[in-house]
């Protein structure tokens, strides 16, 4: 069975349910800011692959995510100070990590989504049509529905 972009969004979504428990668990780790920031690139490319995205304009990801990864790698080095302070601050810092695993992981889903080419299995069921939507509709097959009474 082929690939639908629903499979591509719930692997995506575990992708960076992974990524994002994993930072949180290490980011109270002296350092960990500088390794989960390439952590993240290989979440990157692993929802690239998940929306079988092979090929992406490296300019345009550059342009989107800049602002994100560069806010990401101040928030690692803030979050290396905040990470010196026992405890508190490990707690505080393995949070930041999370959300900024998040963060990318959400816009990079959104950003390899648009440019998927596998085919959206989603059905939209019309309800409660207009006359001039339903004299349009004729023509499509209909599926009747029955709907058992509890009352009969």
């Amino acid at each position: 069975m082929a690939k639908t972009l629903q499979d591509a969004d719930r692997e995506a979504r575990q992708l960076v349910a992974n990524w994002t428990t994993g930072a949180a668990l290490t980011g109270w780790i002296p350092g960990s800011a500088f390794f989960l920031t390439a952590a993240d690139t290989a979440m990157i490319h692993q929802v690239a692959s998940a929306y079988e995205v092979s090929a992406f304009d490296m300019d345009h990801l550059s342009g989107t995510l800049g602002g994100v990864v560069g806010s990401a790698i101040a928030g690692g080095v803030i979050a290396e100070v905040v990470g010196v302070i026992p405890l508190v601050g490990w707690a505080v810092k393995s949070a930041g990590m999370a959300a900024k695993a998040k963060v990318i992981g959400d816009a990079v889903i959104s950003y390899f989504r648009e440019r998927a080419d596998l085919p959206d299995t989603k059905v939209l069921i019309p309800m409660d049509l207009s006359d001039d939507e339903q004299a349009e509709s004729s023509s499509k097959q209909k599926t009747d529905i029955a709907i058992e009474d509890e009352d009969a």
